[in-house]
């Protein structure tokens, strides 16, 4: 009797993992029809631009979520305690380019950002924006100068009336 006990617990807790998998498969595809994996972004990762900061990760997150909304860029996705969000509408790409950007705390003190997209250029160019707004944000940069006020055109009057 207690073998069969002891079966029959092993079995049903094995059966969980056997289960999840099961499950994560079609979820997986679901997510992949509707759009919303990030699977394959993750598994670009290997060829992702990446850049290390000495400072803790919810400082990078937070910063680079305001870093996106300073930009325009559409943030199509995002879990921070899973560590990535997940831009789109990126000027200079197609608007549904994905591009990946994944968080990783290698101490209390430093966080890797690694930037991944199937498009190597909307990757370069969500790198270079985010590294730039994120090393203004930490101080490692001054402000960028405001833009200048647009002159007036050749030969408009710029004086008043009288």
């Amino acid at each position: 009797m207690k073998n069969l006990l002891i079966i029959a617990i092993v079995c049903f807790c094995s059966s969980c993992a056997v289960l999840k998998n099961v499950v994560d498969v079609p979820v997986e595809i679901a997510k992949t029809i509707w759009g919303s994996s990030t699977r394959v972004l993750e598994q670009a990762r290997d060829k992702a631009i990446t850049k290390t900061y000495d400072k803790p990760y919810w400082d990078c997150v937070r910063s680079a979520i305001a870093v996106a909304g300073k930009k325009h860029w559409v943030i199509f996705k995002k879990d921070e305690i899973k560590g990535y969000m997940v831009v789109m509408a990126v000027p200079g790409c197609v608007n549904t380019t994905e591009i990946g950007i994944f968080f990783v705390e290698l101490s209390d003190n430093q966080t890797r950002i690694e930037i991944s997209s199937l498009s190597t250029n909307a990757k370069r160019i969500v790198a270079k924006g985010l590294f730039h707004g994120l090393d203004i944000a930490f101080g490692l940069l001054p402000p960028d100068l405001p833009e200048p006020a647009q002159l007036p055109k050749t030969g408009q009057n710029t004086t008043p009336a009288p």
